[in-house]
């Protein structure tokens, strides 16, 4: 494989942006459906990731996930459990801290609302040998650790800090 010139690799950002771009219209139409915001929905997100993982965020580490402040992210959870998306619950070990699950209506709504875009994103997929779909999903992650690093990079040179 030859590597890619530069013509190439700024192509390939822009197209990255422009996927990002899309991902975002489609999350913004479809929580405006249900009423909810792009924090809600990225909480959500972070809140099913932590349980995948084993264990339930409390509204500190969605704080931290998030960058906003305790009063937003309480806000924030209040509006989540108006709308049945979460439960809070007393950790075990320690009865001080909250925890938060996901509601069966959360998944539900999870379903309806990303199902026909999995869908879509499953079919481009068969369009792609396992190779070729090994290397996306390398590039891909090492693509997310990047902007995270880049994030990292960024605030920790900004000069509020």
């Amino acid at each position: 494989m030859s590597p890619m010139h530069a013509r190439d690799d700024q192509h390939l950002a822009v197209l990255l942006q422009q996927f990002s771009q899309a991902t975002d219209r489609y999350i913004e139409f479809t929580g405006a459906q249900f009423g909810t915001h792009r924090t809600d929905m990225n909480a959500l997100a972070i809140i099913v990731n932590f349980e995948r993982s084993g264990t339930l965020p409390s509204a500190k580490d969605l704080s931290a996930e998030l960058h906003l402040s305790a009063p937003a992210t309480t806000a924030m959870l209040d509006r989540l459990a108006r709308f049945d998306l979460i439960e809070r619950e007393r950790s075990t070990l320690d009865r001080r801290v909250v925890l938060i699950r996901p509601t069966t209506d959360a998944r539900t709504m999870g379903k309806r609302m990303f199902g026909p875009l999995a869908k879509k994103m499953m079919e481009v997929s068969q369009n792609y040998s396992a190779q070729e779909l090994e290397l996306l999903a390398r590039f891909l992650s090492e693509a997310i650790v990047g902007v995270d690093e880049a994030r990292e990079e960024f605030v920790a040179s900004s000069p509020r800090n």
